[in-house]
């Protein structure tokens, strides 16, 4: 196994130049991770804030043991409760079978910068990462994509009653998600590897009782031995240490809201559309009511809190009573919980993808508001895994690494097949066409003499004529692939397998696909593999 780098474009022009350290976007954040003594200078603000520290450590030692952490994993959590100690953070939601690959090189992305800053400023600095199992977008992570015939084919577990309901809390039918796990595992083929992965599947499916704890027991074995500390932004046990945060999110709401107006204001200003949809009257906080989350506004004439469809309404004391009673009814929505995170951990950096940076342009001042400074904001790593086989095909294709993942291989792929058989039979054919028309508009002007009404008939007959040419291009465009169908499916592999229609490889393809092909200590081999946070792209060759 071994890594090469590469410059390449992320899939937003935010992050891009974000990446590119542009100063006009680099202003909307505290810090800019790419100085070297950024660490250093957060390190040393961290040190004059409190935290929680014993009540959280308890809190993640009883989460962590649950899934049965490895030692190293309980170690840092005991570590935690130290003055000194630092963590870094990202979070995702809890998707089927972990999800598309970029959830494992986020997990990585937190472990490596952990590493690279603990050695580099002399203090625990422990990953932790962060599940969103409050979240409710059930059609987001309900599927995996897996290769067919030289196609994607989504397979997903449906779910009715999935509704607003959130992941933590939808039904958990373990003959269902069984079934689903092996027709996962069917579609990958058989392999030495696929026994152990079945049974360890199967037998996280037994142990769980939600999404959620499913996805748990996978991270945790998969990054067994890495001290992985993991946490559920949904357990009860979490919302109720969060209960005084909460009151500050709530007494301040109003002005959290205007600050992340005024900062979308100026991104407008710069050209940026902005991420997040945000209520003037939003109060950033969700309510859970008969197992769905509702979005709390404030009501400026009734002086209440209130849900969309007004079927719950609180004054501000009996919001603040609610939260001390049933902190497990309230969960942070995406312009709280950042802030939520900051309040809690001792963030040394924030680990995100390039959606989540743009989005987070837009929070430095509801930081401030609450008296909270920003974490630097870390890309994550990007990876496409590259397999033995597939990177013989594109030096047999004597195509080009860097520009396939850049721009595709459907063009290239045109290009070689025109090249090889139809640039001078297609060529040919478009000067017949030329002259054919040429015939036809004088047989048009003839007629315009002796048969003007038989104009718009002669429209139809040369659409017609038009038609059949492009339907012999066509005809021939299919005989020279079938002619050539050996490296046209080649060229088809080696797209399917990297930038599957023309999306990156980590968007789309799932972890236990190539589990399947390179056994189960895959992951943890790619985090050995010794990796910086320097905006470039890593192509890991397997």
């Amino acid at each position: 196994m071994n890594i090469v780098e590469l410059s390449l474009p992320t899939i937003n022009k935010f992050s891009s130049a974000y990446l590119s350290e542009e100063e006009s976007i680099h202003r909307f954040f505290t810090y800019n991770p790419f100085s070297e003594n950024t660490y250093e200078i957060r390190k040393n603000a961290l040190t004059h804030r409190s935290f929680r520290r014993d009540e959280l450590s308890d809190h993640l030692l009883g989460f962590n043991e649950k899934y049965q952490a490895g030692e190293q994993t309980l170690h840092n959590i005991e570590k935690l409760r130290r003055d000194d100690a630092l963590v870094v953070v990202a979070g995702q939601q809890a998707g089927l079978l972990t999800g598309p690959l970029y959830t494992i090189s986020k997990i990585i992305s937190i472990i490596k910068l952990a590493e690279e800053q603990e050695s580099k400023l002399g203090v625990p600095v422990l990953p932790v990462f962060w599940i969103a199992g409050e979240d409710h977008d059930y059609q987001e992570i309900n599927h995996i994509n897996v290769p067919q015939n030289n196609n994607i084919e989504k397979i997903a577990l449906h779910m009715k009653s999935a509704g607003k309901k959130m992941i933590s809390e939808l039904d958990f039918h373990k003959g269902d998600i069984q079934e689903w796990v092996n027709k996962i595992l069917h579609t990958y083929g058989e392999t030495p590897y696929t026994k152990d992965i079945k049974a360890l599947l199967n037998q996280s499916v037994e142990s769980s009782s939600s999404l959620v704890d499913f996805f748990a027991h996978l991270i945790t074995n998969l990054f067994k031995g890495t001290g992985l500390i993991l946490v559920n932004a949904s357990d009860p046990g979490l919302r109720k240490l969060e209960t005084p945060y909460f009151h500050t999110l709530l007494s301040k709401n109003r002005e959290i809201t205007a600050e992340v107006t005024k900062s979308q204001n100026k991104l407008v200003d710069l050209g940026h559309t902005p991420m997040l949809e945000v209520q003037p009257d939003s109060m950033n906080i969700f309510y859970h009511l008969h197992e769905e989350r509702e979005l709390l506004y404030w009501n400026e004439a009734s002086q209440t809190a209130i849900t969309k469809n007004s079927s719950v309404e609180f004054s501000l004391e009996e919001l603040y009573e609610n939260i001390e009673k049933h902190p497990e009814r309230f969960s942070n929505n995406v312009v709280t919980r950042p802030i939520m995170e900051e309040f809690l951990f001792p963030t040394l950096a924030f680990i995100g993808g390039p959606g989540e940076i743009s989005y987070w342009a837009e929070l430095e001042n509801a930081f401030k508001v609450v008296n909270l400074e920003m974490p630097p904001v870390v890309p994550r790593l990007s990876f496409t895994i590259v397999e033995r086989h597939i990177d013989s095909t594109i030096r047999e294709l004597g195509e080009n690494l860097e520009g396939i993942l850049k721009e595709g291989l459907e063009d290239k792929r045109k290009a070689w097949l025109a090249e090889q058989e139809l640039d001078e039979t297609v060529s040919q054919m478009e000067q017949h066409m030329k002259e054919y028309l040429e015939v036809h508009h004088k047989f048009k002007d003839t007629s315009k003499v002796l048969m003007p009404h038989l104009q718009s008939n002669f429209e139809k007959n040369w659409n017609l004529i038009d038609r059949q040419f492009l339907y012999i291009k066509r005809l021939l465009e299919r005989s020279a692939y079938e002619k050539h169908e050996n490296i046209m499916k080649k060229y088809h592999r080696v797209e399917l397998a990297l930038v599957p229609n023309g999306i990156p490889q980590e968007r789309v393809w799932n972890i236990y696909y190539y589990l399947n092909e390179y056994g189960l200590d895959l992951v943890n081999r790619l985090c050995e593999i010794p990796m910086k946070h320097n905006g470039k792209h890593k192509v890991v060759f397997i």
